[in-house]
């Protein structure tokens, strides 16, 4: 043996066991191996395509994350193009579970009404229905029949008309004057129900 041929035959062994070592490893140690070796050109990569380099290395986090979790991968013909197209996909998803998320500090939060009720709300609504059906209770008969009809029954003012015998106008104002006693007892500014 030669020299030469003694110094290449180590060589030849070693990218052999490299290459051996690639090929014996599962898809997802090889995408973790290659995701550490490749990161900084992934990075740049991804930070062009996403405008962003935050976005970049979320991205390529998220990857990490999911590879860490020992997904199922079967054989892989392109590892680079896989993580790639993955910490793509991954920045597509995060994206569109960022825009259905609001984000609101406690200052924001404070500015929003309390709607749960308490006990003087409560008091107060149940003291003013009172008075409301007590006033409704006082108002003539026909005038009652009419304001129900169309607040309860939601009967259209055509339809109580042909109801009642009565022209349009006069149910008109009917309705009218049931509203203005009952803001009246309610101490409502006027304007319509």
């Amino acid at each position: 043996m030669t020299d030469e041929s003694k110094s290449s035959e180590p060589t030849r062994t070693s990218q052999a066991d490299a290459s051996h070592q690639l090929t014996s490893q599962s898809p997802v140690q090889q995408l973790l191996a290659l995701l550490e070796t490749e990161y900084g050109p992934l990075l740049t990569r991804l930070s062009a395509q996403l405008r962003s380099p935050e976005a970049a290395a979320d991205a390529l986090h998220d990857v990490y994350v999911k590879l860490r979790a020992d997904p199922s991968i079967g054989y892989l013909y392109n590892p680079r193009g896989y993580l790639y197209r993955m910490a793509i996909n991954l920045a597509k998803n995060r994206s569109r579970s960022d825009r259905h998320t609001v984000n609101i500090d406690d200052a924001g939060l404070s500015e929003f009404p309390d709607n749960a009720s308490n006990q003087e709300f409560a008091a107060l609504a149940t003291d003013e229905m009172r008075r409301a059906l007590r006033a409704l209770h006082a108002l003539p008969a026909q005038r009652q029949a009419i304001f129900l009809a169309r607040w309860r029954d939601e009967k259209s003012q055509g339809e109580i008309a042909v109801e009642f015998g009565l022209h349009k106008r006069s149910i008109q104002k009917e309705l009218a004057r049931a509203e203005a006693h009952l803001r009246k007892i309610l101490g409502r500014p006027k304007q319509r129900f």
